[in-house]
């Protein structure tokens, strides 16, 4: 998952200019200095990844997760309208194709979100 976007985003901003490459690195920089952080949260089920690509507290988890989970889905937000607006899908679209991926990349354990909105452990 990391991978791609970090490739697409190095994509986007080479062929937007530096304004643009400084808000995509910025972005990239937040969401890996947090990457532990909700690798952790999932971990401990108290986060799962929901079919629109984003972190989705579980649970009990809402006191823990709370700002880890909101800023990490500003991002991810943020990342999908920019891929949007470089491909011409809707934001939604994108990341309804992202949690896909995430979902067929998720570590055993890990809380998931079906297309239809069911969640189960992979």
């Amino acid at each position: 998952m990391k991978t791609r976007i970090l490739a697409l985003c190095a994509a986007l901003c080479l062929a937007a200019g530096p304004s643009f490459a400084e808000t995509t690195n910025a972005i990239l920089q937040r969401m890996e200095q947090r990457l532990s952080a909700i690798d952790g949260l999932k971990a401990r089920e108290l986060v799962g990844e929901n079919n629109r690509g984003l972190v989705e507290v579980r649970g009990n988890g809402s006191a823990e997760a709370g700002s880890a989970v909101s800023d990490e889905n500003r991002d991810r937000e943020a990342v999908y309208a920019l891929i949007a607006k470089d491909t011409g899908a809707l934001a939604d679209a994108v990341g309804r194709t992202r949690a896909k991926q995430i979902a067929a990349k998720s570590r055993s354990g890990v809380w998931v979100q079906d297309e239809s909105g069911r969640w189960a452990k992979k």
